[in-house]
């Protein structure tokens, strides 16, 4: 964690652009909206967050999972001055964040590899959801969101995945664009068949093989 810390810092410090470091607790939310946010760039240093999008009816689709180096940029700067909605980032776990102010990137050189890196970035993100919405069965897709979170934040021990950390049914529901009573329903038969546990600090797969082919 800190030498990733480092690795940006020594970056921007090296072009000579000013940022600041935030920490984010647990459900602390970064609204974006096009009247009130200051243009800029956030880019993950440790953590998990997801960016919703949130319309005037009260309708909310998660649009992205953010997890470390990724990057939200100035999502809303091509953007009518008459959305019917905003964006809000939301930490799923404690999160360290760079907050860069986008009219401080004065450097080309700098700014174009961030442009490299904030495409990608964006590429990453959005294979994540499309991976996960691409099922139609909500099943399928809370299976997918367990196998993305192994993936990146998963340690192996006595042949189970710890995830270490809790994520809510209803953050769940939220990503995955599904009914809560569905999540519920699901969470609890995969704990039943003791293909998964969990508790408040963490989230264990006892069989990969069992979860996928679920």
């Amino acid at each position: 964690m800190k030498a990733m810390y480092m690795t940006w810092i020594e970056y921007l410090e090296y072009h000579n652009i000013p940022f600041n470091i935030y920490i984010l607790d647990k459900n602390d939310c970064i609204m974006l909206n096009k009247k009130f946010s200051k243009p800029q760039l956030m880019i993950i240093l440790n953590g998990l967050m997801q960016l919703l999008q949130i319309f005037s009816n009260g309708e909310t689709i998660c649009t992205e999972l953010l997890k470390q180096n990724n990057i939200i940029s100035d999502i809303l700067s091509n953007s009518s001055n008459t959305l019917t909605y905003y964006y809000k980032a939301t930490a799923i776990i404690k999160t360290a964040i760079i907050v860069i102010p986008s009219n401080k990137l004065n450097h080309s050189l700098a700014k174009q590899s961030l442009n490299l890196c904030i495409q990608e970035s964006r590429h990453n993100n959005n294979h994540s959801m499309i991976q996960i919405l691409c099922y139609r069965n909500t099943k399928k897709r809370i299976i997918h969101l367990l196998l993305i979170l192994s993936k990146n934040f998963g340690r192996l021990k006595n042949h189970e995945i710890i995830i270490p950390f809790y994520i809510s049914q209803n953050t769940i529901s939220i990503i995955t664009g599904s009914q809560r009573v569905n999540v519920t329903r699901i969470m609890n038969g995969l704990k039943n068949k003791t293909i998964i546990s969990y508790n408040k600090k963490n989230l264990i797969i006892h069989s990969l093989l069992q979860l996928i082919q679920s």
